[in-house]
């Protein structure tokens, strides 16, 4: 059994998502209200890992010997996993851009055409999204790193390095 304190979790992520929802309602731009409803979205995926986890810990507290009891182990250690590989890892998760680079072909993949292009040393690269911006998301983006350890990124693709760069 894994050492995740799935209850904890679960308050916060559902906290966040409410404070996300109430940091949404002041939102002056298209590109803040997407970062806000992918953050939603995401928190909402994480909400639901966490209930899936508590639901296997009640299993687990039947029988023992009991099949039931055996599939909420199993189930347990897949959502471990899935925590730790998915929302844990040291790449955060994207909420706007993000940038697919296949170092084998030395191909980048623009998400807005849908194809691969040629990865040159003119870009493209990740901007940092200003605060400003995403109306106050990244301090609540910090927040959640800081809490729960699962980071997000709000970036967009330039490819003009005067753009204020930031990979």
């Amino acid at each position: 059994m894994s050492d995740i304190d799935h209850l904890t979790l679960f308050t916060q992520f559902c906290g966040f998502k409410i404070v996300v929802l109430a940091n949404r309602l002041g939102c002056d731009n298209g590109l803040a209200r997407i970062a806000h409803d992918r953050l939603i979205a995401r928190l909402g995926d994480l909400i639901n890992l966490m209930r899936d986890a508590l639901a296997a810990e009640r299993n687990l507290l039947l029988d023992e010997s009991s099949q039931q009891n055996r599939n909420a182990a199993e189930d347990l250690y897949w959502i471990a996993e899935e925590y730790a590989h998915r929302w844990l890892s040291d790449r955060p998760v994207p909420l706007l851009d993000d940038l697919t680079i296949d170092l084998a072909t030395r191909e980048v993949f623009d998400a807005h055409a849908r194809r691969w292009r040629p990865l040159e040393d003119g870009g493209p690269w990740l901007r940092n999204v200003r605060d400003a911006e995403l109306c106050g998301l990244r301090r609540i983006i910090d927040e959640i790193a800081a809490e729960t350890g699962v980071s997000f990124s709000a970036c967009r693709i330039v490819y003009d390095a005067s753009d204020g760069v930031t990979l």
